[in-house]
């Protein structure tokens, strides 16, 4: 009788343990590594020849904007045919949940431009059945995959819900009531499986952010104050889980580093600061300056010593060149 129900044959395995590779056999049960070693294949009821192939844990994408894509497309093309396993969702405060269904064009019409999303593609690939976040998380389960998902709640999303839309946010701020329930709607998506928060941060007013809504203002979450982004924090901290990942739209320097360690502080929670970039000419994919390696390195260990847990996302592939063509929006 077989003992495994796959037998992984022959491969080299790099386990992710920093150990130096070894060639070995990897028996499976259900969904489980049950023996790394030798196996003899009699004892597979499947065998697979890894002969001259490496055998590793699938990648994990921190940070992806799949949170469409994945209703017609659960591969996730073209992470899944790299490695990846595993994604997150819903990073830099960009997302579709929670959202009123008179709200859903406006919603996709700021990824159609910020993330290059085809407003024709997500108006035919998307389901639509959810309205606050908690169902949002059940319309993902309910979805066929072939990687895993975990998702952020975008910081974004939630000032459309609770004041009266995208566009009526970036004209005030929250009330207190708002503030309020704005809050309220972070810890229920937290304790609903959410990994965690979002946002994107411009400068002062947003002026200086490459990354822009459909009609070219600054997105909702660039025009917020530091004392809403505290209470959000706060919130988050009042859990004990999750993550807030902190991405920065040409924010300058003292406002990125004070935004971190505010969130850090207030929440006690992890911090991803985005991003970490070797990017050649000193700018990243956007075409945005950014602060060299050693400045952002230097700035963690501080942070570090003093107890925060920031943590730095990184770029590894330095961006050497653009593509575009005047048929399309392109951030030039």
């Amino acid at each position: 009788m077989p003992e495994f129900d796959l037998v992984i044959k022959g491969g080299t395995v790099i386990d992710g343990l920093r150990m130096p590779r070894y060639k070995a056999d990897v028996g499976i049960v259900g969904t489980r590594i049950a023996r790394i070693g030798r196996i003899p294949a009699s004892e597979g009821k499947k065998v697979l020849d890894a002969s001259g192939m490496i055998v590793a844990p699938g990648f994990v994408d921190l940070h992806t904007h799949y949170d469409s894509q994945i209703y017609w497309d659960p591969w996730c093309t073209i992470s899944g045919y790299h490695g990846v396993t595993s994604v997150v969702v819903g990073n830099c405060g960009f997302g579709f949940a929670p959202c009123r269904p008179q709200d859903r064009e406006r919603s996709m019409l700021a990824l159609s431009r910020n993330e290059a999303v085809p407003l024709k593609t997500m108006k035919a690939g998307m389901t639509w059945d959810w309205e606050t976040f908690p169902e949002y998380l059940d319309s993902l389960d309910r979805t066929p995959k072939a990687v895993n998902v975990s998702a952020y709640i975008g910081l974004g999303p939630i000032y459309g819900y609770a004041m009266g839309g995208v566009d009526a946010a970036k004209e005030r701020p929250a009330s207190e009531k708002e503030l309020a329930a704005m809050c309220q709607i972070l810890v229920d998506a937290l304790e609903a499986g959410a990994c965690g928060a979002s946002t994107q941060l411009g400068g002062d007013s947003g002026s200086d952010s490459v990354q822009r809504d459909y009609d070219g203002t600054p997105m909702v979450t660039d025009t917020r104050s530091l004392d809403e982004l505290a209470a959000f924090a706060r919130a988050m901290g009042s859990t004990g889980r999750g993550f807030f990942q902190l991405s920065f739209g040409g924010a300058a320097e003292a406002r990125m580093r004070d935004a971190s360690e505010l969130v850090a502080r207030e929440s006690g929670r992890p911090v991803l600061y985005n991003v970490l970039s070797p990017a050649l000419g000193g700018q990243d994919q956007h075409g945005q300056d950014t602060l060299s390696m050693e400045s952002v390195m230097a700035f963690l260990d501080r942070c570090h010593s003093d107890g925060m847990r920031i943590y730095a996302q990184a770029v590894t592939n330095p961006s050497v060149d653009m593509h575009f063509t005047l048929e399309d929006y392109n951030l030039l």
